[in-house]
């Protein structure tokens, strides 16, 4: 079954390195998790974070970073959710921190 993991952030560069790790150590099979990261404008490094994670792809089925030109979370939402393949949607706040069965739990 394929995860969508939906991240969408505003300035959260400083955060956002934390969930992205705990991220890299779930026990569900990664190349069946896509990662959909949103980047609200932010005025900090969030977007370079993003990317940097992206070209690492540490075996997901796929690594995508977009833009919400409008900058509020729903309309994030809107964007990354018509980009998502996924059979299970995860939605994860940009500052949270996850266990390494987080996905598992979920999908299960």
């Amino acid at each position: 079954m394929l995860v969508s993991f939906i991240v969408v952030a505003l300035n959260a560069g400083d955060k956002l390195n934390v969930l992205l790790k705990d991220l890299q150590r779930q026990d569900y099979v990664h190349c069946k998790i896509e990662v959909i990261l949103v980047d609200s404008h932010s005025r900090d490094n969030t977007k370079e974070v993003m990317r940097g994670f992206a070209a690492s792809n540490h075996d997901f089925s796929r690594v995508v970073v977009l833009d919400n030109p409008k900058k509020t979370l729903p309309c994030g939402w809107n964007i990354a959710l018509k980009e998502s393949r996924g059979d299970v949607i995860l939605r994860v706040d940009a500052h949270s921190s996850i266990p390494k069965d987080f996905v598992r739990k979920n999908v299960e």
